[in-house]
């Protein structure tokens, strides 16, 4: 009936349910998103078919994204650099852990379901028999990948997330920067960990970057990891060591960072002059990404941390204590994850109903 969609009826949850389905759902367990769905509103769904509903509707949204039917809400065009006439759009990528349902776990859990539904039919309660046994994973982790494009302000931010290889991150990479605009702004680059995926990918999909750079707190960690190999943990000399050849980097780049690893690896042997060469070959592959003194003489940042904020975030509810995933409800969870976090986009996705 024409009545029934314009109210959002014609399903048989109206919208306005699955939205309250996909909001309580993000958080926490479905057990408990049900408890508070059913305090909250006095909706009354059993943990089982809000979980069906919230990654039903994580699919669907899934699915317009791929169709091109949900795009952003903003453009580079609406990301102001903080100059006058200045536009700035910045780009992030990395991957994640996320835990699988084994299939052994799979068959724990249906045993306990079983028992679970035999003590309710003693106490009078009737149930609907349960659906085939979905097959569990041969793997314990399943590894997702997210890019995420925002302003220098953090007033727009615009993520998407795939559980595909590095090739699907790339096609998520170029199609999001086409439907952003990237191309238009006037400042546009990438701030990333070193993963080899991650540059390989950013040289291929979005060759129109002004600087692909490593995420200075990425590098400092490998920096601490060889002032622990030279000086020993925690050491007050470690530490002056580290400062100070981070300093180096910042202020004169890493051709001299190498020139100073070349001297110190001199007088040492062993598995101390083996981290001095971890180090140099961790920077000499990268001297694109650690040009720090003219990144910041053009006011870019070197740090990655809205992408690190992205990456908790979407995972947070993934991996949280004794949770266990099939790979479809992460897709599901990260769509729906995605579409609440993006700027303006869960309004554009959720219409507004009039009341008749």
């Amino acid at each position: 009936m024409p009545l029934d969609t314009w109210l959002g009826l014609d399903q048989k949850y109206s919208q306005g349910v699955r939205e309250m389905v996909c909001r309580v759902g993000l958080d926490g367990s479905y057990r408990k998103a049900g408890e508070d769905l059913e305090r909250l509103s006095q909706i009354r769904l059993s943990y089982q078919t809000l979980r069906v509903v919230f990654q039903r509707e994580g699919d669907k949204v899934r699915a317009a994204m791929q169709r091109n039917e949900l795009t952003p809400t903003f453009t580079a065009e609406d990301c102001p650099a903080g100059r006058e006439e200045s536009t700035c759009l910045i780009s992030g990528a990395d991957g994640f852990q996320v835990p699988l349902i084994t299939d052994g776990e799979q068959r724990k859990r249906r045993d306990k379901a079983k028992q679970r539904r035999a003590r309710l039919r003693r106490k009078g309660h009737e149930l609907r028999p349960l659906p085939p046994r979905p097959k569990g994973s041969d793997q314990r982790w399943k590894e997702a990948k997210l890019v995420t494009f925002y302003d220098p302000p953090g007033r727009h931010q615009h993520t998407a997330a795939t559980t595909g290889d590095c090739r699907a991150a790339g096609r998520l990479m170029r199609r999001q920067a086409a439907q952003l605009h990237l191309d238009r702004a006037d400042r546009k680059y990438s701030v990333s960990d070193g993963a080899e995926w991650i540059r390989r990918q950013y040289q291929q999909q979005l060759p129109m970057l002004d600087a692909r750079i490593l995420d200075y707190y990425h590098f400092r960690d490998h920096v601490i990891g060889c002032a622990k190999a030279l000086y020993g943990e925690g050491t007050d000399v470690a530490t002056e060591w580290r400062k100070a050849f981070c300093s180096t980097m910042i202020r004169s780049g890493p051709l001299e960072a190498l020139t100073q690893l070349g001297d110190l690896a001199k007088p040492h042997r062993g598995a101390k002059r083996r981290a001095i060469q971890a180090l140099q070959g961790y920077i000499a592959n990268r001297t694109e990404m650690l040009d720090y003194p003219r990144f910041l003489a053009e006011d870019f940042a070197i740090g990655s941390g809205p992408t690190e904020s992205q990456c908790k975030g979407l995972t947070a509810r993934l991996k949280g204590r004794g949770r266990r995933w099939r790979v479809q409800a992460i897709d599901a969870h990260l769509a729906v994850s995605c579409l609440y976090s993006n700027t303006g986009q869960w309004a554009a996705y959720w219409p507004n109903t009039p009341t008749p």
